[in-house]
This record gives structure tokens, sequence and C-alpha cells, in this order.
């Protein structure tokens, strides 16, 4: 009998030891690994909106314009920062359930890097020969921005529903 005792305490024991142990979860995986990982594309999303501000204030000329002329010496600048991010995405491996999502986030600074090379590519055309040579480069990267931007928007949506995730798990709320 103390011998049964003994060993259903021992289990009691490991038990209530693993629950402490036991990692919060969210819907998207561990709060710990989900956490770290919002960190890091929370860092990719700041610096790729910065890089798109410092393109948006060095580049637009006195008529409130950008050109290629303008737009084109800033991304030859900015586009190693471009670069970066995109290869600190390309690094790191996203919770699994967030994988579309960090997809999305690759997708949306692959096409901003797509639209600064058709920028400057439209430029040494344009200064080669014409603007009407260059004009379908140049309409090709607004698209390729718009639509950049509009898979950020997307993935705005879904960090929300992490942070929310995250708060739960925590026993946190968010405040707006």
């Amino acid at each position: 009998m103390k011998r049964s005792t003994g060993v259903l305490g021992l289990l009691l024991f490991a038990m209530v030891g693993c629950a402490d142990d036991k990692e919060l979860q969210t819907e998207f995986g561990s709060a710990k690994s989900v956490r770290e990982y919002r960190q890091v594309v929370e860092d990719v999303i700041v610096e790729a909106n910065a890089i798109e501000r410092e393109a948006r204030e060095r580049a637009v000329g006195s008529t409130g314009q950008a050109s290629g002329e303008n737009l084109s010496p800033v991304y030859r600048q900015l586009r190693p920062r471009l670069v970066a991010l995109i290869a600190k995405m390309e690094s790191i491996e996203s919770p699994k359930k967030l994988a579309d999502m960090h997809a999305d986030v690759l997708a949306a600074l692959g096409l901003r890097l797509a639209a600064y090379d058709l920028v400057i590519e439209g430029w040494q055309i344009e200064h080669q020969q014409t603007f009407e040579d260059a004009q379908p480069l140049y309409i090709d990267a607004a698209k390729k921005l718009n639509e950049g931007t509009g898979i950020l928007l997307q993935v705005n949506e879904v960090l929300l529903e992490v942070d929310i995730a995250l708060a739960e798990a925590e026993g946190r709320t968010l405040v707006s």
C-alpha cells in the first residue's frame, strides 16, 4: 500500500511540475515563439516603411511629383536596405500557422524591390531614349508598389489577430 501511495504521489508531483512548465499557447503556436516572430516581423515592416518614407521624402521634386530622374538614384541607394530586409525574412522560420503571412511579407518586399529595379531601368531608358519608351516600366513599377502596399495591409490584419491571440494567452487585453 505504501509503495502505491508513493508512486501516486510521484505521478501527481510530475503532473503538477509539467503543468508549471507548460508553455502558453495561441492559435498560431506557442506564445513565446509567436511573440519572438512577431517582433522580428514588426522590425522588418517598420524598416520597410522607413525605406519607403525616405524614398518619398528624398525623391519628390519641386513639382511634388516623383520622376524617374529623381527616383532612380534614391532607389539605387535604398535598394541594399531592402535586399537586407528580404534576406532577414528569408533567414527566419515562421510558426507553421503564420507561414502564409510570412510568404506575403516576402512577396510584398519582393514587389517593392522589383519596382525599384523597374524605375532604375526606366530612367536609363528615358535618359538614353525617351520618356515614352520608359513609361511602361514606370507604370509597371507603380502597380508593383501598390500591390506590395496592399499585401502589407493584409499582413497588418493578420498581425492584429496575432496580437489579440497573444494578449488572450497572456491574460491581457489590447488597448485601442
